[in-house]
């Protein structure tokens, strides 16, 4: 064991320092997404969008089905009905006379329900057509729907004949007669168009021998099963060997019995146990009233209130409401009071010790009989410690080599198996992952329809990371650089705190809240630090130049968010390589109240999100040692003076993205050795000029 950490710990220091330089280097590769909007005339209910394209959230959570009728004609029938079905299916549905709120505007308040729902029923009958409200909620309904494809319309012609409503004859037709005589041309063209385009649309035809409750149960049970489909969270057509995995958690689960069950699944990380807890989350979710599934827990905990948006998104999904939560307490009564009243299944993924399971979400105990929790975490241990909740333990294993390369080849090939001229180089790469699905699917997506030539470099690659932690190792996803597998670091962060049990901040490295906070208060810096990450939920203030007495082997200082840094430096600080800080006027201290700030050895700067001006005395702290400079969203940056800087010859990064209010980079013919400069975002900067030509250079607006 022993030799083994010694191993991962050398492997670690002779990789990290690179991952860490050239992860802020590189500028990473971004992809935006423009919503198509298109006109769908065809016999179909919208389409699903293509799974590979992000997609943006849906405005609110407070409604999923909108109404539109006719009160006159359908209110006391079909509509009553419906409502009730999907009242009884703890369905949120909007029903303009019960759902508007006295003191709002008619109109905004019906463009709201209508924005925040998912799908929209129109009951399209006789009269339907002669009221303007109606054809104006039809409007902005097929709006939605165009600008947003996983919206669905899903229309009832009732007592009316769908032709009549495409092509608006019948009684559509004396309808318009009488429009015309009080609209404009615009406006009536805008409502035959939308008609046309629900009429167009499969739904229901309900005549008056039908009856009308097995008409609404048809209609509610293809709602729930449309929200099925915006519940799940996992395309499952590309998973390998899932199915017992999936068998033997639905079994821990116990879905028959009544008692509150929890369920733990563990393992190494990469092994799939976020993909795992997807799949059972979709197959199982139709048995609850509410569902919430709250990703990447462990790194969520320790943003600017991270906890807090724990909570919310466990509140929201089951009271489908939007909600403030101001503190951790408030937010927990909030879960116990009214979340808990729902029958729920709860899926927490990647929760670490950190996580205070009964502070955030309170007593599972106390929820109603029937609920489900599942947790995933890296820590066996910690999910023990659940074991008072009965939590039941399941250890996700590794792919057997058979199943790997089934996975890899469906990545790489699209087919379940590699061709046979490919057939050794599949099964040669596919051995040093380890079985971890996460590298085999981004090794396999890498290489998709690259030469052999590629191929074979990759394995050169693959096979120089030391046999025994090549499972540690993933590749990033442009192809340019190996990454740190997570469980590397979680190992290198076990051998630091080896380093000394009992006083945490005489550590290395220094990346809790709790340690930094006391270092630095206290004053107990020791030459033992050489990095302080301080990652906290709310702003921080008041780091007095006091802080870092002793701190001379610092070389990595993330300071807490807007942190107020003022004093004297003369002297501290002197091997600090890398600062990544938000300056802020008024909150960092005037300038004036910064003294000595001379970081002669610092290497990468980032004040990304800062509140630097053009008058900022800060650009002559900067040394001659700087290579790479991040000033990116700094609103109030007009200009960038590069020839303030002691050697602006040296810089090889520059990164200057979303400032809007950016006209001018000055002195960017200095900058003899720059590689990378990212504009991208700066729509007022006018032609960049001066540039060498071995420069790649980042602007959308190009």
């Amino acid at each position: 064991m022993t030799s083994n950490i010694r191993g991962a710990a050398t492997f670690a220091a002779l990789v990290l320092p690179l991952i860490l330089f050239y992860k802020l280097l590189w500028s990473r590769r971004r992809s935006t997404f423009n919503d198509e909007t298109s006109d769908n005339n065809c016999d179909s209910t919208s389409q699903q969008p293509d799974s590979q394209l992000p997609l943006p959230a849906f405005p609110s959570v407070e409604y999923e089905v909108f109404l539109s009728f006719r009160g006159s004609d359908t209110r006391h029938q079909i509509t009553d009905i419906l409502f009730r079905f999907l009242v009884h299916l703890k369905i949120h549905t909007f029903k303009d006379d019960d759902e508007l709120r006295k003191g709002e505007g008619i109109w905004p308040s019906l463009v709201k329900a209508i924005g925040q729902s998912k799908i929209y029923v129109p009951i399209l009958s006789k009269s339907y057509a002669h009221s303007r409200w109606c054809l104006k909620e039809l409007v902005e309904i097929v709006e939605n729907m165009r600008q947003d494809k996983r919206r669905i319309v899903l229309p009832i012609f009732y007592m009316v004949d769908p032709r009549d409503v495409r092509h608006q004859t019948g009684p559509y037709r004396d309808a318009f007669r009488e429009h015309e005589k009080n609209f404009d041309r615009q406006t009536i063209q805008n409502w035959k168009a939308a008609l046309t385009t629900v009429g167009a649309l499969k739904g229901w035809h309900v005549t008056h021998n039908d009856e009308q409750s097995k008409y609404a149960d048809l209609v509610s049970d293809s709602i729930w099963s449309h929200l099925r489909r915006f519940y799940s969270t996992v395309e499952t057509n590309e998973l390998v060997a899932i199915d017992g995995h999936v068998e033997e958690v639905v079994k821990r689960l116990s879905l028959d019995f009544k008692d509150v069950t929890m369920v733990g699944l563990h393992g190494m990380g990469g092994i799939g146990k976020t993909t795992l807890a997807k799949v059972v989350y979709n197959k199982i979710l139709s048995h609850f009233d509410r569902c919430s599934f709250v990703e990447n827990i462990r790194e969520t905990q320790h943003q600017n209130d991270g906890i807090f948006k724990i909570q919310k998104k466990i509140i929201e999904d089951a009271t489908r409401k939007e909600e403030r939560v101001c503190d951790v307490s408030q937010g927990r009564r909030i879960i116990m009071d009214r979340v808990s009243q729902f029958k729920v299944l709860i899926v927490l993924d990647d929760v670490d010790e950190e996580f205070k399971f009964g502070e955030v979400v309170g007593n599972p105990r106390g929820f109603v009989s029937g609920s489900r929790f599942i947790v995933t975490s890296r820590d066996c241990k910690m999910l023990s410690r659940l074991n008072e909740n009965k939590c039941k333990l399941y250890e996700v294993q590794a792919l057997s080599p058979s199943h790997s390369v089934k996975l890899f080849s469906k990545h790489a090939f699209k087919k379940d198996y590699p061709p046979p001229d490919y057939e050794i180089l599949s099964n040669d790469i596919v051995s040093t992952m380890g079985g971890l699905p996460l590298a085999l699917e981004v090794v396999g997506s890498l290489l998709h329809r690259e030469e052999k030539s590629i191929w074979e470099a990759k394995l050169k690659q693959l096979r120089e990371v030391p046999e025994k932690h090549r499972s540690m190792v993933k590749i990033d996803q442009d192809g340019c650089r190996f990454q740190m597998h997570d469980q590397l670091r979680d190992m290198g962060r076990e051998i630091v705190r080896r380093e000394n049990i009992e006083y945490p901040w005489m550590r290395s490295r220094i990346w809790t809240v709790e340690t930094a906070v006391e270092l630095l208060h206290e004053k107990k810096g020791s030459e033992q630090v050489k990095a302080i990450e301080v990652t906290t939920p709310r702003p921080y203030t008041n780091l007095a130049s006091e802080c870092f007495v002793n701190l001379s082997s610092l070389r990595y200082f993330k300071a807490p968010p807007d942190a107020k840094l003022k004093g004297d430096f003369d002297n501290l600080l002197p091997n600090l390589r890398w600062l990544k800080m938000r300056y802020h006027r008024g909150r960092l201290g005037d300038d004036d109240h910064l003294i000595n700030f001379h970081m002669k050895k610092l290497v990468i700067l980032d004040l990304s999100g800062s509140d630097v001006c053009n008058d900022w005395g800060g650009w002559t702290h900067l040394k001659e040692n700087l290579e790479v400079l991040d000033i990116s969203r700094c609103p109030k940056l007009e200009t960038v003076a590069l020839s303030s800087l002691s050697n602006p010859g040296k810089l090889r990064s520059l990164e200057i993205m979303e400032m809007p209010s950016l006209r001018e980079v000055e002195g960017l013919a200095n900058l003899k050795s720059l590689q990378t400069l990212n504009l991208r975002g700066c729509t007022s900067l006018g032609n960049v000029t001066s540039l060498g030509t071995t420069l790649a250079v980042g602007n959308d607006k190009c």
